[in-house]
């Protein structure tokens, strides 16, 4: 496909997720989006052939954004590391891009329809487990270092279900501005301090997921620096110079 073409179909994916998040998928048409992306609904039918495999290729673009900015997360794995791995991962899901109000709606609208439409019900299926199994990792890593017999599988379907729940209550409220995500944020953090309090100190801050100055660029993985250095000696069974 030449660059001209992957262009346009970016163009027509943006404009897709758009329409979605102003009138969700029930109601939406070619036409609709095609108004949008001010071409015909010929060039649509051109680069998709369908209306459903529109919608479906708008699902995994939004997928893939969600990736890359996940993927901007350190790739650390012993105890401390693994804390501010998930610290990073954290602050990603509450990223401005991830959890603008139209990229909410969006998500919702395809979650909503996942039990009538089986592609959309694998998509989605297959990124929850996926960040259930990589919190899983990592949280056993950080029980691994911390000496206490955890339930990991416990604590990582916790900390999804914190996160969902945030998604649903920026959606449903439509107030999930920077302050609101940087408190959802400290909340997930706090649930994971009540059982590892060492690797997740109350005074950890972090730039990841909120910009109070403007909606841009949130850097989440600022949060696994300033965490990994904040954890510092205080890793269980590690002593500083000065104490030895």
């Amino acid at each position: 496909m030449g660059r001209i073409a992957q262009m346009r179909q970016q163009e027509l994916l943006a404009a897709t997720l758009t329409v979605i998040a102003q009138k969700g998928l029930s109601g939406i048409t070619v036409n609709d989006i095609a108004k949008e992306a001010g071409c015909s609904f010929g060039v649509i039918a051109f680069h998709f052939k369908t209306k459903e495999k529109l919608l479906l290729a708008a699902l995994n673009s939004l997928v893939e954004e969600y990736d890359e900015i996940w993927a901007r997360t350190a790739k650390l794995r012993t105890g401390s590391e693994a804390a501010a791995e998930l610290a990073a991962r954290i602050g990603a899901d509450f990223d401005s891009r991830v959890t603008s109000r139209s990229k909410l709606a969006v998500w919702a609208a395809f979650w909503g329809e996942a039990s009538r439409i089986p592609a959309y019900r694998a998509t989605c299926g297959k990124l929850k487990r996926r960040y259930r199994a990589e919190a899983l990792k990592l949280v056993s890593l950080i029980a691994k270092d911390h000496g206490h017999d955890v339930d990991a599988e416990v604590i990582a379907a916790g900390l999804n279900a914190l996160v969902d729940g945030f998604w649903i209550y920026g959606h449903v409220t439509g107030d999930f501005g920077a302050a609101e995500r940087e408190r959802a944020r400290l909340a997930c953090t706090a649930f994971l301090r009540a059982t590892f309090p060492d690797f997740f100190p109350i005074g950890e801050t972090s730039q990841a997921g909120s910009n109070s100055a403007s909606e841009g660029d949130p850097r989440p993985e600022v949060a696994a620096v300033m965490l990994r250095r904040q954890v510092g000696d205080k890793k269980p069974g590690r002593r500083s110079a000065a104490a030895k």
